[in-house]
């Protein structure tokens, strides 16, 4: 069964690579500063990569003691996203970024320091659930497909890396479009960011063939009918988000005449240069990016409050262990 269930995780890889669109790539060799790690761009990206899936497996093993672990992990994910904003902070994009397009991108270093807060509450409240599932004593018995009630170890790793780095991708985001053209690190930067917004295509596209594959579990009995409903439009909301946001972003830089990167090769624009992308870019940059706001608040708020106030265990232990 492990077997089994590597194999569908290594395939939700693979199909991220796939995703890019490697008939139109071109090795990079774009130059660094002197006594750095060449492609270190491309190695700090795939440290995230490896981390987010680490994390969600260990989130889901059988040892409670390795549960912990994993959700320790996910604290340090939080901590990590603060450390960043500090960094940018004394960085000085913040205080002089480049000149705004829209009204809205005043709002950014606003947007910025409060999703620096939550990272920093969410990384406090998650070592807490750590210190509590460290006592704990209970052995997850789960399979790798689908059940009847709850979702498989191979869903379930497959959600909560594609959660932490599509969360990880908004704040990463916010901070590349404010980014100078003549700052060094900004072509670095963004091969970081669209190396993970293709990771997240391709496990968006892994999941879907998963589900077909391995059916998912029906909506929990105790959820009253109104809640199925926001439940079932929450989710399919979030599975177009997943798709919506790094193809947008995909288009838009194409549109621009810029390239797009996966790792360190380089993907040339698949479209002619076109003042199209001001509406893509629209899109992408400020429809999307607070409708993620919106959606991803109103999933975790309703699955907090299904456990907590509603009292429906079995729903939240749908997909966590």
């Amino acid at each position: 069964m492990f077997v089994a269930e590597a194999r569908v995780l290594g395939l939700a890889l693979l199909g991220s690579v796939f995703a890019s669109q490697t008939a139109w790539a071109a090795e990079v060799s774009a130059p660094t500063p002197e006594g750095m790690l060449s492609h270190f761009e491309s190695w700090i990206a795939l440290a995230i990569v490896v981390f987010a899936f680490g994390a969600a497996w260990l989130l889901n093993h059988q040892a409670p003691k390795l549960r912990a672990t994993g959700t320790l992990l996910a604290a340090l994910g939080c901590f990590g996203v603060v450390w960043w904003f500090v960094g940018i902070l004394g960085s000085g994009v913040l205080d002089n970024p480049k000149p705004f397009q829209a009204p809205m991108d005043a709002l950014k270093p606003g947007i910025l320091w409060t999703q620096a807060i939550v990272a920093l509450l969410g990384g406090i409240t998650l070592l807490g659930v750590a210190n509590r599932q460290r006592k704990g004593t209970e052995v997850l018995e789960l399979s790798g497909a689908n059940e009847v009630d709850r979702y498989g170890r191979v869903s379930r790793v497959m959600h909560w890396a594609t959660a932490m780095l599509f969360i990880l991708m908004i704040p990463m985001g916010v901070f590349s479009s404010m980014i100078p053209e003549n700052v060094w690190y900004r072509t670095e930067y963004n091969i970081v960011h669209k190396t993970i917004g293709f990771i997240v295509l391709g496990l968006f596209a892994s999941r879907l063939l998963w589900n077909r594959k391995s059916k998912r579990p029906g909506l929990d009995p105790s959820l009253k009918p109104i809640e199925k409903r926001l439940a079932h439009g929450a989710h399919v909301a979030l599975y177009v988000l997943m798709f919506a946001v790094p193809f947008t972003g995909y288009v838009m830089t194409s549109l621009h005449g810029y390239p797009s990167f996966f790792f360190f090769i380089e993907l040339q624009p698949f479209l002619p240069e076109s003042e199209a992308y001001i509406v893509w870019g629209l899109f992408h940059k400020y429809i999307l990016q607070y409708l993620i706001y919106l959606i991803l608040g109103a999933h975790v708020l309703g699955a907090l409050k299904h456990h907590y106030i509603d009292k429906h265990q079995s729903a939240f232990k749908r997909m966590v262990s």
